[in-house]
């Protein structure tokens, strides 16, 4: 069997001059492939998240507002991510095949996140959403029991307007003194359901596309960080506006235009047609 530098010898042109540095074999440069570049996906973008770090970050610090895609059934979360045995118990029961054997995390999509100053407001706030979402569901008014027990479930079910009024109502109630709080918004026009929000809250949008399934890791709210606010420079206009007077002054001060004098044109005298008779004779 044949060397490879020997197939490669059957290609190589003889030299002109047989030199030392002709006597070495050179070998043709092989051409590179064309490849197509690789799929990247976007860098998720690093904005005033914060600190993500535990310590920096305790338990009532954020709290994650799910909600499920069809029915927008409201679930609280103090984690990032959903925990099934934990979130089933937020299940109410409101007729046949309201409450799943397991939650789907293809179903349920992060609509709000909410991050306070003092963790212990935050769990305070999260056990009173529980209990306000809880009277949502059981009290409801005697006109809904006319209604089909399908139609009522949807309705009942239907808890994502309630719950941003009801988060509008703690903070204003429990955030105190220097506290703050910021509520980042997939949908900012979300926060039109409640009436009024407090002094103490922060809005923001959340900037990081492709969120979906899975809520953003939230870091630790600074209440000292200025947030959304855009300075616009003072212009200072140039050009004076001149004052107008009222009453008679003004009205001596304008000038009618002056209009020439156009020659009156009379119109042409029309002779007058004689009048036939109606009489003629036919050729």
């Amino acid at each position: 069997m044949r060397a490879p530098t020997a197939l490669w010898a059957r290609f190589v042109p003889l030299p002109k001059v047989i030199t030392a540095e002709s006597l070495t074999l050179t070998f043709p440069e092989k051409r590179k492939r064309k490849t197509k570049e690789p799929f990247r996906r976007e860098k998720p973008v690093q904005d005033d998240v914060g600190d993500m770090s535990r310590e920096a970050n305790p338990l009532g610090s954020h709290i994650y507002f799910y909600t499920h895609l069809t029915s927008k059934r409201v679930i609280y979360s103090l984690y990032q991510t959903l925990y099934n045995a934990k979130a089933m118990k937020q299940v109410t029961f409101m007729g046949k095949k309201s409450v799943p054997e397991a939650l789907r995390k293809d179903h349920w999509t992060p609509f709000l996140t909410v991050s306070f100053t003092n963790p212990s407001t935050g769990l305070k706030a999260f056990q009173h959403l529980r209990e306000l979402r809880k009277l949502h569901e059981t009290q409801w008014d005697i006109e809904l029991k006319s209604k089909k027990m399908k139609e009522r479930s949807m309705i009942l079910q239907d808890q994502r307007g309630n719950s941003i009024a009801d988060l509008a109502a703690i903070c204003k109630r429990d955030v105190k003194g220097d506290e703050k709080v910021r509520v980042r918004w997939m949908n900012i026009y979300d926060a039109e359901y409640a009436k009024e929000w407090p002094e103490c809250v922060v809005h923001d949008v959340e900037t990081q596309k492709g969120i979906r399934f899975h809520a953003r890791r939230m870091g630790k709210f600074a209440a000292d960080a200025k947030e959304g606010v855009v300075e616009t420079p003072q212009i200072a206009a140039k050009t004076e506006v001149p004052q107008v007077e009222e009453g008679a002054k003004a009205e001596a001060q304008i000038e009618a235009p002056k209009v020439e004098s156009i020659p009156e044109v009379k119109p042409e005298a029309v002779p007058e047609e004689s009048k036939k008779s109606g009489f003629s004779f036919w050729r």
